[in-house]
């Protein structure tokens, strides 16, 4: 059992569960969105887990690992009913459920080349994004954005290679984690009709995991420069301690050595980070340990709606010296391709 901790007013035990849509967003696509990470080098495997679960009668079920140096993944098209629900959340062979809300979660999986049994359990409060410094930056992107969520965790299991080199190991996971849940209509509207070419940087979400804090920061890389502050940008996150969470205060974010692609296989990040107190960090990534890209569709399964990649990396706090791990998440427009036929 983990500590327990005070849960932001805006939140409530039902916001575990799947949301209905608001009024005027019936009609489109809305659903929730699970995202959470497993960055463990001890074990060296870096996965990130993602269910989509919607009101038109479907869920996405997502499991994105990179084992050894190897991505290996999974993900399904389900049917599920449309009315919300408290889960569990399944196809069959990757389950996610709810234990004790914003304290335990269980995930597992058995599939034929990779299994697990992971609990993620609170390691700090969880933050309510619309208490971000100037609201929920989704919501300028979403019409129907409801609600989003973020939290700290630890994570702990066993982990089976069931094919591959190193079949028939059971490796013990035992890391730091981090969680997203967000209610939204996201993707319900048609995208433009000929994205164009280009390989232009959108958003940048690193989860910055520390021994003694966890940081999290959204924002749009075309709106603030490092060591020049955009006071008006569409910032998100917190600094989370045993004290609780707080909103950061302003963030910028660069991409370093690029690939002959642009941006799309960048090997290190770097974030200038301004904390609930005033005080400006910059963050590093020292090591890239291999990236997937998420499965993200609307309605059509053959259309992809956005190129968004999950880098794991080693950090370094450039001021503190202190070091960590976690996700450097960006994505770059347009999507690429944007037919899969």
């Amino acid at each position: 059992m983990t500590d327990r901790f005070e849960i932001p007013k805006g939140l409530t035990e039902a916001d575990e569960a799947r949301h209905a849509p608001p009024v005027g967003a019936e009609a489109g696509l809305f659903g929730d969105t699970l995202w959470v990470s497993v960055v463990d080098p001890a074990a060296n495997v870096f996965g990130v887990l993602h269910w989509h679960l919607t009101n038109k009668g479907f869920a996405r079920h997502e499991s994105y690992f990179v084992l050894d140096g190897v991505q290996q993944s999974y993900g399904l098209r389900t049917p599920l009913d449309p009315e919300p629900d408290s889960g569990p959340w399944g196809d069959g062979v990757l389950k996610y459920e709810v234990i004790d809300p914003f304290h335990h979660i269980r995930i597992t999986m058995d599939g034929p080349r990779y299994g697990f049994d992971l609990d993620f359990t609170g390691r700090f409060a969880p933050f309510d994004y619309h208490d971000s410094v100037r609201g929920d930056p989704l919501a300028v992107a979403f019409p129907f954005h409801a609600g989003h969520y973020e939290q700290a965790m630890d994570c702990k299991g066993t982990f089976e290679f069931r094919a591959g080199p190193a079949k028939g190991e059971s490796r013990k996971i035992d890391c730091w984690s981090h969680r997203d849940h967000t209610w939204s209509d996201r993707f319900a509207q048609d995208p433009e009709w000929d994205f164009g070419g280009g390989h232009v940087p959108g958003h940048f979400w690193p989860s910055i995991q520390l021994p003694d804090r966890h940081i999290n920061v959204f924002g749009f890389y075309f709106q603030a420069k490092m060591g020049d502050p955009n006071e008006k940008a569409s910032i998100g996150g917190f600094e989370s301690t045993k004290d609780g969470s707080r909103p950061i205060l302003n963030a910028a974010a660069e991409i370093l050595d690029t690939e002959a692609d642009g941006v799309r296989d960048s090997k290190t990040f770097r974030y200038e980070i301004t904390l609930p107190d005033g005080d400006v960090i910059h963050v590093r990534s020292t090591k890239k340990h291999g990236q997937i890209k998420l499965w993200l569709r609307g309605e059509n399964e053959l259309e992809n709606r956005m190129d968004c990649y999950e880098p794991f990396v080693d950090y370094l706090v450039e001021e503190t010296g202190e070091v960590g791990t976690g996700v450097s998440e960006y994505s770059i427009f347009p999507p690429l391709p944007q037919w899969l036929v």
